[in-house]
């Protein structure tokens, strides 16, 4: 009897320890992966604000709306406050003082997640980069688009390049309408035609 207790007693004892040695690497494991899971999130915080570790998700998320102010989506797209648990648009604030404003006219918040910032007027457009030099300066649906030849003329398109005209052209997703040279008159009005002799139209462009 003494020999079986002591057989018994052997095996809870050499249970106990295989058990305390599983729970020793499975927390040594799990404390290994919240620390790749931490280096992962840092390389992710100043792109977009996705800087704290969620270890029963294992994944990257804001933490205060500090994170998102800090990155990348905030300065190009607006995206600064945290809403929802993730970085977002909540203002007009957030949509103008961001990058897109000034390159696209996106500057007023739609309150749309799916395009958080749209034009608000034809004043967004016409104050744009995209206008400047594309001649994108009318409002269209949530964006800047050429409407007609007018917003063509003064833009670098048609100053530079020849292109002065609004014209149709068919794409992969249905039709835009974009600043071309139509004729050879267009190309005429582009500097490029006296420099470099580009003064024929041909498929939109001066050649």
């Amino acid at each position: 009897m003494k020999f079986e207790f002591g057989w018994g007693a052997g095996i809870a004892t050499t249970l106990l320890l295989a058990g305390g040695i599983t729970l020793v690497k499975g927390q040594l494991a799990a404390r290994d992966r919240e620390r790749q899971g931490v280096v992962r999130c840092a390389s992710q915080c100043k792109i977009a604000g996705l800087c704290g570790f969620d270890p029963q998700a294992q994944a990257c998320r804001p933490r205060t709306s500090a994170d998102c102010a800090g990155s990348d989506v905030c300065k190009s797209n607006g995206m600064c406050h945290l809403e929802g648990g993730v970085c977002a648009v909540t203002s007009d604030e957030d949509c103008r003082a961001s990058e897109q404003c000034k390159a696209s006219g996106r500057c007023r918040w739609s309150q749309n997640v799916a395009i958080a910032c749209v034009p608000g007027g034809p004043e967004d457009c016409k104050a744009s980069q995209i206008c400047e030099r594309l001649g994108r300066c009318s409002v269209r649906g949530d964006a800047c688009q050429v409407v007609s030849s007018e917003d063509c003329a003064h833009s670098q398109a048609c100053v530079r390049f020849g292109q002065c005209t609004a014209a149709s052209r068919d794409v992969t997703d249905g039709t835009v309408v974009l600043c071309a040279a139509v004729t050879n008159d267009d190309c005429a009005r582009g500097e490029a035609c006296a420099a470099q002799k580009m003064c024929t139209a041909v498929d939109g462009m001066c050649r």
